[in-house]
């Protein structure tokens, strides 16, 4: 007897170098300016078996307070993705989640992204990448950048992005996950209006410099997060933890995305690595990860 078909990926995470909140536009959304860094580590398990019932989407996820079927960030790619390709669905997915919920890291869009992509070509491509991007658009901003995730400036609300020409150093990176979510939506409206502005054109050639030749101290003069203050004022533990890192010999410390989640960058990997079981073992309510942009 044949095996059930299963289709299976493994996403990936991201941080955010950098976050510029340029704008906003009238319908409530905030443009931004920001690198997106796509890490291997920590990445969600995303399985889709092909055998469920004609017509049928159901999502299970190893975090219980994450919604199922249709309401799942994931069923939401499937159904979509279902109707744009005039396909009849039939998937149970199955997600094993490794990377911090409501974190600002983009796990739920990396699963959405998963999904599109395994569907797409399981099926030989109904889709063609624009049609997948615009797909992908529909569902989150964050979700065409994890179809192909590299390295890449983004603008607008997150949906132009532009890979890097040249190739980054070896960031050691040590993340440091609070166990509660901040939603971005929640990220955004503690946002200082004052701090909305142009990313200026000097600094971004700075950051770019520094990256380019593998400055690290340099970069963490210039690195930052514009919605970082006001997560912080609101939840004062993550100044402690910032704190906390920055003793341990980290370069910089950041909040990505909307936060909670913070990402310390170190000279080195062995010095990441020796601060990340240190730091876990002082304050085991946190989760840290040692992790990096390359493999």
């Amino acid at each position: 007897m044949d095996e059930t078909p299963l289709l299976y990926a493994q996403g990936c995470s991201k941080i955010n170098l950098y976050l510029k909140i340029t704008g906003k536009r009238a319908n409530g959304y905030h443009e931004l300016e920001s690198l997106f860094l796509p890490l291997a580590d920590p990445a969600d398990d995303v399985a889709v078996d092909l055998d469920a019932l004609p017509g049928a989407i159901t999502v299970g996820c190893s975090d219980v307070l994450l919604p199922g079927g249709l309401e799942n960030i994931a069923g939401k790619a499937a159904d979509l993705w279902a109707k744009r390709s005039a396909v009849m669905p039939h998937w149970d997915i199955n997600i094993v989640k490794n990377i911090p919920v409501a974190a600002g890291m983009g796990g739920g869009s990396s699963d959405a992204a998963a999904v599109l992509s395994l569907l797409n070509k399981h099926y030989n491509c109904p889709l063609s990448e624009a049609e997948l991007a615009e797909t992908a658009l529909e569902i989150g901003a964050d979700v065409p950048f994890f179809l192909r995730p590299q390295p890449s400036v983004v603008r607008g609300i997150g949906e132009i992005f532009q890979g890097l020409d040249f190739e980054l150093p070896d960031l050691p990176i040590l993340l440091a996950a609070p166990n509660y979510p901040v939603s971005a939506a929640e990220g955004y409206r503690l946002l200082d209006p004052q701090k909305i502005s142009p990313m200026p054109p000097e600094l971004h050639k700075q950051i770019m410099q520094a990256l380019q030749q593998g400055d690290l101290e340099k970069l963490g003069t210039l690195i930052f997060n514009d919605l970082e203050a006001g997560v912080f004022n609101k939840y004062p533990i993550l100044c402690l933890l910032q704190q906390a890192l920055q003793a341990s010999g980290a370069l910089k410390v950041l909040m990505t995305g909307s936060g909670p989640t913070l990402f310390a960058l170190y000279a080195d990997h062995k010095q990441a690595q020796t601060a990340c079981g240190e730091l876990q073992n002082t304050y085991p309510e946190f989760r840290f990860i040692h992790t990096g942009n390359k493999k």
